[in-house]
């Protein structure tokens, strides 16, 4: 077949043919770029429903300042301690070695609890800085640690040089004290937090309640309203307590036939928690024994919020609070841990101190 010269302009003409295919073809990949980064982007935005639980880096009501329940900055020492853990010849494990004592007395106030892993300040860290929130993973080899809430040298140093005419009973504290989580409506989900006694050594049992509560309004720390509940919240929302299991002292026979016929105020979806001490010196025999930290020094609870299927969309607040046991039960605890194998005095954990707001607060984005 004889191949046809093309003319100049006809050259030309081809040329401007295929410059705006080309266009054409460009502006149509960019818009199929577009389409599929705001598909994307719309996915991010709503976020990903697991079991009922919706996850999402949105801000989720705008109308709520949660910058009001973050904690105070990170304690920049753990930096060290996160990028290079040393093992702990002593302990077995990868705790520092804090100063100030006898490596007998190092390992008597530490031996009780779990092995601090190597990874523990690398957890502590991200943890604190917001960036795992699914905290309920940690196992007690984080969580039970002093660690976990803050000690470090200046605090051991508290710890150990206590003042011989001093006689502290301690407080319970809870860490982390909020949480904010979006929820669908017709979901279920179990959130925790972890309370703990006086890391710089408290020398006494304390006894509390955990329970439920829906407050008027959202405060935080500081006492700042955030915002008002919505109303009839408890007709849309159930909460209980479900962990931990009541205190095995208070279960037990004796206890409860010594208290049998008076007033307990241990309601159900409740439960009643014994925190050991932190720092107990037992005589044995003209031997003294250093009994540090024990693993129910601290306890992980957990808080079931289940959301009805016609609950308003809004934001809602639902805590843990904690409120001390009725008077025949401290006064069994009284008898009790005053004699063998106990040693030591007892107290309601709610006594001089407690925040202006509940403990811990879930609040929740129904959408």
């Amino acid at each position: 077949m004889e191949r046809v010269a093309v003319t100049d302009k006809g050259e030309r003409k081809m040329k401007g043919n295929r410059k705006k295919y080309i266009a054409i073809v460009i502006i149509a990949l960019v818009a199929s770029i577009a389409i599929a980064a705001g598909i994307l982007i719309k996915q991010k935005d709503i976020g990903t429903a697991i079991d009922g639980v919706l996850y999402s880096n949105t801000p989720y009501n705008s109308t709520v300042p949660y910058k009001l329940f973050e904690p105070s900055g990170l304690n920049r020492t753990v930096d060290a301690l996160m990028m290079n853990p040393v093992y702990n010849d002593l302990t077995k494990d990868y705790r520092p070695r804090w100063t100030g004592c006898t490596d007998e007395e190092f390992v008597q106030i530490f031996e009780r609890l779990p092995k601090m892993p190597q990874d523990f300040y690398k957890k502590y860290s991200m943890f604190m800085n917001g960036e795992i929130t699914d905290y309920d993973r940690l196992g007690p080899e984080y969580w039970q640690q002093p660690e976990f809430y803050g000690m470090d040298q200046n605090s051991f140093s508290n710890y150990i040089n206590r003042a011989t005419g001093m006689w502290t009973p301690g407080t319970i504290s809870c860490k982390p004290s909020a949480r904010q989580i979006e929820m669908k409506k017709g979901a279920s989900v179990s959130i925790s937090t972890f309370f703990h006694g006086t890391i710089e050594g408290s020398e006494a049992y304390l006894g509390t309640i955990f329970t439920p509560l829906f407050p008027n309004a959202a405060l935080n720390y500081d006492g700042i309203k955030v915002f008002d509940q919505p109303a009839d919240a408890t007709k849309y929302i159930h909460a209980t307590i479900t962990g931990p299991d009541n205190d095995t002292l208070f279960e037990s026979r004796p206890f409860q036939k010594n208290i049998s016929g008076l007033y307990t105020n241990l309601g159900p979806g409740e439960r009643l928690v014994l925190f050991s001490p932190t720092y107990q010196k037992i005589d044995t025999m003209g031997v003294q024994t250093l009994l540090g930290f024990r693993p129910d020094w601290c306890c992980k609870v957990t808080l079931a919020i289940s959301i009805a299927s016609n609950c308003p969309t809004g934001t809602y607040d639902v805590a843990i609070d904690m409120k001390n046991p009725s008077d025949a039960v401290n006064q069994e605890y009284n008898w009790v841990i005053s004699g063998y194998p106990y040693y030591s005095l007892y107290f309601p954990a709610i006594r001089e101190w407690r925040p202006i707001c509940p403990f811990f607060q879930a609040i929740i984005t129904v959408v």
